[in-house]
């Protein structure tokens, strides 16, 4: 009679329960943080500075974060 396909060692399905799963951060990556993640995984202060270059999608700031970091200080008095 036929055989099953799935059942041939060649033809095994992928176990969908076989550590494929992807777990979501628990916090937000920027050093010292420790606020649950809103968007993108990083709280909403430091979405805030991903959007301005002042942190990479690591959480780690840039070579030249001083003179970022001031720029938008800058940008956030003239816009309050």
């Amino acid at each position: 009679m036929a055989k099953d396909k799935s059942a041939s060692p060649g033809n095994s399905a992928p176990n969908p329960s076989a550590g494929n799963v992807v777990s979501l951060p628990t916090r937000c990556p920027v050093e010292g943080c420790g606020k649950k993640p809103s968007r993108m995984h990083f709280c909403s202060e430091h979405f805030e500075w991903f959007k301005m270059g002042l942190v990479n999608r690591q959480g780690e700031r840039p070579k030249d974060f001083d003179k970022k970091y001031q720029a938008y200080l800058r940008k956030q008095e003239k816009a309050a």
